[in-house]
C-alpha cells in the first residue's frame, strides 16, 4: 500500500498523490526560481539543506521571497521533504542527521582531513544500520497489530 501525500499543483491547489517525486534526482531548470514547479523548488530546498547541513539554518522568509510563495508554503515544502526523506530513511531526524553528517564528510574531504571524513562516514553508516533495524521492528509490530486487529473482528 502506497503512502498518500498531498502536493500542490502548478495552479497552487492541493491534490492527493501516491507518486511522490524523487526530489534528489530533480535538477531545477534554468528558469527563475519564482517559475519553479513545486518539485523543482523542493529539489533545490533539499540541496540547500544538504549544503548547509541542517534545515533549521534556512531562513523560510527569505526562501519564500526567492520562490514567490508564502512562508507557510516553504514550511509545507520542508514537511514534504521530511516525508520524502522519512520514506527513504526514517523520521525527520534522518534529514537532520544525514545532512549534518554529509556536511561533515564533505567539509572534511575538502579540508584533506580523511580521517575525520572516514569517521563521519562510519558514523552515518552505523546510524543507517540502526535506523533500518528500527524500521524493520516497526514493520513487524504493525504486521502483528494488523493480524491481531483482524482476528478481533
Amino acid at each position: 500500500m502506497n503512502q498518500q501525500t498531498a502536493d500542490e499543483t502548478e495552479s497552487g491547489t492541493v491534490v492527493e498523490s501516491s507518486n511522490t517525486p524523487d526530489y534528489a534526482a530533480i535538477t531545477p531548470s534554468g528558469k527563475p526560481p519564482t517559475d519553479y514547479s513545486y518539485a523543482e523548488r523542493r529539489a533545490e530546498l533539499l540541496q540547500q539543506i544538504e549544503d548547509v547541513g541542517h534545515p533549521a539554518v534556512l531562513n523560510q522568509t527569505e526562501l519564500a521571497d526567492r520562490y514567490g510563495v508564502s512562508q507557510q508554503q516553504i514550511s509545507k515544502d520542508l514537511d514534504r521533504l521530511d516525508e520524502y526523506v522519512r520514506g527513504r530513511l526514517g523520521r525527520r531526524r534522518d534529514l537532520e542527521v544525514g545532512s549534518v553528517l554529509q556536511a561533515c564528510m564533505t567539509g572534511a574531504l575538502s579540508d584533506g582531513d580523511y580521517d575525520a571524513a572516514r569517521k563521519a562516514a562510519t558514523a552515518y553508516d552505523e546510524y543507517l544500520d540502526r535506523r533500518m533495524d528500527t524500521l524493520e521492528v516497526r514493520r513487524r509490530i504493525e504486521r502483528l497489530e494488523a493480524a491481531t486487529d483482524g482476528g478481533d473482528q
